[in-house]
């Protein structure tokens, strides 16, 4: 699977937002199937939302936009699914463009909402961490808050949870394991935000602690020490899974790929460690 990072050349997020939320038309993706029961789900081609069937019913992991909801309802149904069937919302981070949909899928489907610990300061006390834009968010309160010794259970899925700050200070991200129809145990992981808003004047611009970017980049090294299969990206154009939807066959899974999870995590821990080398160069 080529690794598809954003470039200077990619649209900034700002575009890529403006372009799901008022022409989501224009921006609609099918239901992309990952791996055995696991499909991307958003109905969008930036930001992703992952459906998981348990056998027992679903898990949903993050939400994407409120003015893209439609279309993530659209795919559930074109699946054959009910909102109903959605058990669990794990949502990542709380940034508009992942829980932006949260309040209305919540209140749709009933199911339990996670978020983390951290993240609490967002959506009580700095509403503004969460927005980007004149974009629709509704109020969220989680259910459960993630513990990393504590897996996510439903029917024959088991989420293993790993606190990984710095996107925010309640970034989460997610491991699981699947069983293919040969048999094939595969482990698939999202990374809970991989964004590179860790500059000293990102910080001061939000009054977050800049140890962040230290707890940043120690996960980066944490994880890519796991084990991964199928990296899940929580955004399109950080790993190009929209250049393999085509190779897809009934015998073929071109997202299965494991040095992919480990280019990722390095190429978002090179380009970190070239902020921190400008900054002291300009000190």
């Amino acid at each position: 699977m080529p690794l598809n990072s954003t470039s200077k050349t990619s649209p900034p997020p700002f575009e890529l937002m403006e372009r799901v939320c008022k022409r989501p038309w224009e921006a609609y993706l099918p239901p992309i199937k990952m791996a055995d029961n696991v499909w991307y789900i958003s109905g969008n081609d930036w930001v992703a939302a992952y459906l998981i069937d348990t056998g027992d019913g679903l898990i949903l992991i993050d939400t994407a936009m409120q003015e893209s909801l439609y279309l993530l309802v659209e795919n559930v149904h074109k699946l054959g699914y009910q909102m109903s069937d959605i058990k669990k919302i794990l949502l990542s981070h709380a940034h508009i463009d992942h829980i932006g949909a949260a309040r209305a899928l919540k209140e749709l489907t009933g199911a339990e909402m996670y978020l983390g610990k951290r993240d609490l300061l967002f959506i009580h006390e700095r509403k503004d961490l969460i927005m980007a834009g004149d974009y629709c968010c509704g109020d969220i309160e989680p259910d459960t808050l993630y513990d990393d010794n504590t897996p996510i259970t439903l029917g024959n899925i088991s989420i293993r949870t790993v606190s990984t700050p710095g996107h925010t200070p309640g970034c989460t991200s997610f491991f699981f394991d699947i069983t293919d129809k040969n048999g094939q145990k595969l482990t698939c992981a999202m990374h809970g935000g991989v964004g590179l808003n860790i500059t000293k004047k990102d910080f001061e611009q939000t009054g977050l602690p800049p140890t962040l970017r230290d707890e940043y980049i120690a996960s980066l090294k944490s994880l890519d020490k796991e084990s991964v299969d199928i990296t899940l990206p929580s955004h399109t154009n950080q790993v190009g899974i929209l250049l393999l939807v085509d190779q897809i066959t009934d015998d073929f899974n071109p997202f299965i790929e494991p040095s992919i999870w480990h280019e990722l995590m390095n190429e978002r821990l090179e380009r970190t460690m070239e902020i921190v080398r400008r900054e002291e160069m300009e000190k």
